[in-house]
């Protein structure tokens, strides 16, 4: 089994590690922009306050949005209903691509029962060597691969 509760935990630590920086990061700005705005200006304050927010929104679309991605996969794959399936492998592509507006996945073509299925791996995962024209047992969840082996 590739995915496991201690994926869930560690990417769980992650990204409250990255909520408490963005916290940090925020609360940082206002604290600056509130002594700012006593002693300078209030327009130098409010001027302070918006480079904070800015620099907060900024790191959640650029870190925390994607971190936060990644843990809501974790958690279908590890807390949600899988199934087996079998499978022909035609092709898997040689890198990664960009699916749902969120994670990068290798795409594997398989074709089960006559019919062509694409399958995703993840790529932050060490997969090992997919061969194609070889039968496989895949494990899934929706259409994310979440275990495999080769039969022989």
């Amino acid at each position: 089994m590739y995915y496991s509760q201690q994926d869930l935990d560690n990417i769980t630590k992650q990204l409250i590690k990255a909520i408490i920086l963005l916290g940090a990061i925020f609360l940082v700005f206002l604290v600056i922009s509130i002594f700012v705005a006593n002693s300078v200006a209030n327009q130098v304050g409010m001027l302070v306050m918006l480079v904070g927010v800015c620099i907060a929104i900024f790191f959640w679309g650029m870190y925390v949005n994607s971190v936060y991605a990644y843990y809501k996969y974790i958690k279908d794959l590890v807390t949600g209903r899988s199934r087996e399936i079998q499978g022909l492998v035609k092709a898997v592509s040689d890198h990664p691509v960009y699916k749902d507006n969120k994670l990068f996945y290798y795409e594997v073509t398989i074709e089960e029962d006559e019919i062509e299925r694409v399958l995703l791996l993840d790529d932050q995962k060490d997969w090992p060597k997919i061969n194609t024209d070889k039968l496989y047992k895949f494990e899934i969840h929706e259409n994310y691969v979440k275990d495999f082996h080769q039969i022989p």
